[in-house]
């Protein structure tokens, strides 16, 4: 139970709330850009729709991918993939991981260090996740394709979760390790002699 020293519940309590803000943001914010929604804006829909920013750049990575791994995939309409005439792909808020990432951007936001830092590792990070995530819609599209055998208990939604959190707590880990100045490590060794 060495952690436990190490565990700030002020620090955990910070992130769960920043992590919940911009998540429950988020999902408030597509009701007001989604024509659908009771709030509709039509200004924020055509100018600062950031969810339909998200998703069409993850379906058109992910649509480059799966054609590269020889998958005939095209983009049809605003959330949708297809592959021929009969397989069909709808790209649903909760596949475009804004969870994950606001739970990244939570963690950034809390921790310590300059902005710089900050920014370039919030950046790093949320490359990351993309990239996972579109490896998984192509992989699926692919899945889909070939007609691979679907595991009941395990979905490419649970897949990419466990995907993207080991991702995160090796990201976690790498920023937390890059606080450390060397010459704290150096004082250290020196000390331990």
């Amino acid at each position: 139970m060495e952690w436990i020293k190490h565990f700030s519940f002020t620090f955990f309590l910070k992130l769960t709330a920043v992590t919940l803000v911009l998540n429950f943001f988020s999902i408030g914010y597509h009701g007001i850009v989604s024509p659908e929604g009771a709030q509709y804006s039509p200004f924020l829909d055509s100018y600062l729709n950031y969810i339909q920013w998200i998703r069409s750049i993850l379906m058109v990575a992910a649509n480059v991918i799966a054609n590269a791994l020889g998958t005939e995939s095209y983009i049809s309409g605003a959330q949708m993939m297809k592959i021929g005439t009969d397989i069909e792909v709808e790209i649903w808020l909760p596949c475009l991981g804004i969870g994950i990432m606001s739970f990244w951007t939570a963690f950034v936001i809390v921790n310590s260090g300059n902005l710089k830092k900050k920014l370039l590792w919030w950046i790093g990070g949320i490359f990351c996740i993309y990239l996972v995530n579109c490896f998984r819609i192509a992989l699926f599209l692919v899945a889909l394709d070939r007609n691979w055998a679907q595991n009941s208990s395990l979905d490419h939604h649970d897949l990419f979760n466990i995907a993207a959190y080991t991702l995160i707590g090796l990201l976690m880990y790498s920023y937390s390790e890059d606080k450390v100045e060397p010459t704290t490590i150096t004082k250290n060794i020196q000390s331990a002699n």
